[in-house]
């Protein structure tokens, strides 16, 4: 059965994703390329009609749809997601090859499989009912209604009541209600209506109103990266999430939940770009403090704080960027030259450091094995933090020269005599890159703090002309971070970067007005991190989108 019936779904599924190059981009025009003052209003940016879920979504969304205790892992099976921008979920490179297919297909085998061996699996999907028929009519309506986020057609009930109908063909050993939830589970994991996230209403004036089932699962997949659970369904069911204050109430809820927590963490780690931590090695002859769990610490650190900053605190970015405290463990505080706490706790370290910028995994990643590396230390926040327009590198560039013989100089002198004023890099480097770095180099090249540098004094000084015009001048990284906190392109490119991740795109022009306006709340320090949030979710931009040309709603059937 699974093999026939996996190749008819395979190949609607992949018409389906053939359709998505026609469906990334809205019309032309004003809307879409349109650059907005403060003043404009906030206009609706094109984005995917049918956004595919990313594999993170996927891992999510199967485990509740199947009230798992955790999520399966299956999809590390999967080809890699690509990325587009900063995250892994825009919906514009999200597509489905035959690679992917054949993933998703063994995938649903093996859950569904998994299910129907175990009773009380089964019976937390399907209650008891007065015969095995009702009991499995009603499970394919109220498992249908979870997995696609929207009531089934009666068209899509007979179908999949159809094939149930036929499970003795395929599992001759079940009895025909297990058969029967069986195969309705592995058809349902292939469908694209659960693979994908179609938004198919119609157009007034260039504008789909979205309805409160597409609005319940455009909340869930931003809020949690998962299906909307039951009471966020009901409400889609009474109509409450076509007003703004109807989804504010479920947004606020929503960011009580533990997956709230899940998905701020996954925000924060694409963000710093975290994955990299994992890649950290260093000689345990020039570092005593490392062994191949700090990696893991590293990880943990970075998101322990920011949960503690965003849930414990119900802090905003400038708690984010200057905080004096993080949450260690004995690892962590080994680095950080403090007591070594028995598990993971809150650590104050004092006036050397300031949030997540000045943490050793950031640090570390953005080092060699051996030294700091203030270049790549200053792309990163000049890109992840300010939003700074810099160029690509030139195709050939010269390495920096190894350390003088003769003459003893810091790392920045060498840095700065390759790339500062006078050279080829001064633009990129000596205005925007190195600046930024050099705040840095009292931390080295496993963050630790030090004070000289190949025997001289360190020096972290430095001056950055900021959007303003104005150059501002510090210290250090601690003086450099409280700037950094109070600048409004920092708050702008934060909230941009927030808008991309829970819209599932990348930021338009036409989206300046919403980013304007939620960073100028977060700017002035009256809205935290889960108000940005909700700002976001709660914005006409999220509760509607542009017209564009529909696909064959063929492409979209389920087929027996």
């Amino acid at each position: 059965m699974t093999r026939t019936f996996g190749i008819a779904l395979g190949f609607l599924l992949v018409v389906a994703g053939g359709c998505r190059g026609q469906l990334d981009e809205g019309p032309a025009g004003p809307r879409g390329s349109e650059r907005c003052s403060n003043g404009c209003a906030e206009l609706i940016s094109p984005a995917s009609r049918v956004p595919r879920l990313s594999h993170t979504q996927w891992e999510n969304a199967t485990r509740d749809l199947l009230r798992l205790d955790a999520r399966s892992g299956l999809s590390s099976s999967f080809i890699p997601d690509p990325t587009s921008g900063l995250f892994d979920n825009s919906g514009s490179s999200l597509s489905v090859d035959r690679n992917l297919w054949i993933g998703y297909q063994r995938a649903a085998e093996q859950l569904a499989d998994q299910i129907s061996a175990d009773a009380a699996a089964l019976d937390r999907l399907a209650p008891a009912a007065a015969t095995p028929a009702a009991r499995l009519s009603t499970f394919i309506r109220d498992f249908g209604l979870r997995a696609y986020r929207r009531p089934l057609t009666g068209a899509e009930q007979t179908r999949l009541a159809a094939l149930a109908a036929r499970a003795a063909e395929f599992h001759p050993t079940l009895d025909p209600f297990t058969g029967g939830a069986r195969v309705v589970i592995e058809a349902t994991l292939q469908s694209p209506h659960f693979l994908y996230r179609p938004e198919m209403g119609p157009a007034a004036d260039g504008t789909v109103t979205l309805s409160s089932y597409e609005i319940a699962s455009r909340l869930a997949f931003a809020l949690w990266n998962s299906i909307p659970d039951d009471a966020l369904l009901a409400a889609a069911a009474a109509d409450s999430l076509r007003t703004t204050a109807g989804v504010r109430a479920q947004a606020e809820r929503m960011l009580e939940d533990p997956r709230a927590h899940d998905m701020v963490g996954d925000f924060h780690f694409q963000w710093l770009d975290a994955r990299k931590y994992a890649d950290i090695t260093r000689s345990t002859t020039l570092f005593p403090e490392y062994d191949p769990a700090l990696p893991e610490s590293m990880k943990q650190e970075a998101l322990r704080f920011v949960d503690a900053v965003v849930f414990d605190d119900d802090g905003g970015l400038g708690e984010l960027l200057t905080a004096s405290f993080t949450v260690a463990d004995a690892r962590i505080a080994r680095v950080y030259g403090v007591a070594e706490p028995a598990d993971w706790q809150r650590v104050e370290l004092g006036p050397q450091r300031a949030g997540l910028f000045t943490q050793i995994g950031f640090l570390a990643a953005q080092s060699t094995s051996t030294t700091s590396d203030p270049i790549h230390r200053g792309v990163q926040l000049n890109r992840r933090v300010l939003c700074a327009d810099l160029p690509a590198p030139p195709m050939e560039v010269a390495p920096l020269p190894g350390p003088s013989s003769t003459i003893p100089q810091t790392l920045r002198q060498r840095v700065d005599a390759h790339t500062g004023r006078g050279t080829c890099g001064a633009r990129c480097h000596g205005g925007l890159i190195n600046p930024i770095g050099f705040a840095f180099e009292n931390y080295d090249a496993l963050g630790r703090w030090q004070d000289t540098d190949n025997g001289l004094p360190v020096d972290a000084a430095a001056r950055y002309e900021f959007e303003s015009g104005v150059f501002r001048g510090y210290a250090n990284a601690v003086e450099l971070a409280t700037i950094i906190a109070a600048e409004s392109a920092t708050h702008r490119c934060y909230t941009g970067h927030w808008l991309e991740y829970l819209y599932g795109r990348q930021r338009q022009p036409v989206d300046d007005a919403i980013v304007a306006r939620v960073a100028a709340q977060s700017l002035g320090g009256s809205v935290s991190v889960r108000d940005v949030i909700v700002e976001l979710v709660t914005s006409g931009p999220f509760l509607s989108r542009t017209a564009i040309e529909l696909p064959d709603e063929s492409t979209m059937e389920v087929a027996p």
